[in-house]
């Protein structure tokens, strides 16, 4: 008695479990096709038209919206056309009848110009050059008495070329002051040396004083730059002067006094 009804409840849990598989199967297909007729594959409208995007999305029964302010440079696409769409198209990225697809227009591949460096300094021209997509090529300096900074450019100023073209620069600077060969200023009076130093252009911008037993005062006795160095108006010139005062050295501006013969400068 007991084998019969095992027998039926076994029977009774397979048919139950059947009935709840082919109705799991049934709703996910009913739930699919439902969804699929309601939804499409999203088209791939880069590149096209608008007028051929909006004929294939009319067909489709989505609708093509067109980003009026933003559009995007390339070297692909047609200016015009459309670049760049908001949802990646395939037939696995479905999307519903009547939603909107926003894209937006190339512009075409990005035009780019020399910019205008004139006067500016090499270093601001290298950034800016930076700025605009361009590389640096030749920088040439040369002494000129225009105004500092960039002078000439090459292509010119306003040339349109393409991104990462390389740009040369002339850049003006100051004329450098006359080089001199320096003199022995050694024994001669600072009062006679200096003034004749000045009207070369020569600076002597430190003078010191040291005790000196058995020279007079106002004597140099030491100089830098030495003798026979490259010396010109860039370039300070410090000399030490004998003093009778005990106490070490002692920095101080000298008078100029008259003048009287001094050691000759000669130009290198």
């Amino acid at each position: 008695m007991s084998e019969p009804r095992t027998h039926g409840f076994l029977e009774g849990v397979l048919f139950a479990a059947l009935v709840v598989l082919v109705f799991g199967v049934s709703t996910y297909l009913s739930f699919t096709l439902f969804i699929r007729g309601r939804s499409v594959s999203t088209p791939n409208l880069v590149g096209k038209s608008v007028a051929d995007a909006k004929a294939v999305c009319t067909e489709l029964g989505v609708s093509l919206v067109v980003d009026p302010e933003h559009q995007r440079n390339s070297d692909k696409i047609a200016a015009g056309s459309i670049v760049w769409q908001n949802r990646a198209p395939g037939t696995t990225n479905l999307v519903k009848r009547g939603t909107d697809i926003r894209v937006e227009l190339s512009a075409g591949p990005l035009v780019l110009q020399v910019p205008d460096l004139d006067g500016q300094s090499a270093r601001t021209a290298l950034l800016r050059l930076g700025q605009q997509n361009l590389k640096l090529d030749n920088l040439t300096y040369v002494d000129s008495s225009l105004p500092q900074g960039i002078v000439a450019e090459e292509p010119p100023k306003g040339t349109v070329v393409a991104a990462q073209s390389k740009v040369s620069l002339l850049v003006s600077v100051p004329v450098p002051p006359p080089s001199f060969v320096m003199p022995d200023l050694i024994d001669y009076p600072l009062d006679t040396v200096r003034p004749a130093l000045e009207r070369r252009g020569l600076n002597v911008s430190n003078v010191k004083f040291e005790a000196y037993p058995g020279i007079a005062d106002g004597i140099i006795i030491r100089q830098f730059p030495l003798r026979g160095a490259a010396v010109s108006g860039r370039d300070p010139i410090t000399v030490v002067v004998s003093r009778q005062e005990e106490g070490g050295i002692i920095e101080q501006p000298a008078a100029v006094g008259p003048v009287s013969a001094v050691p000759s400068t000669t130009n290198q």
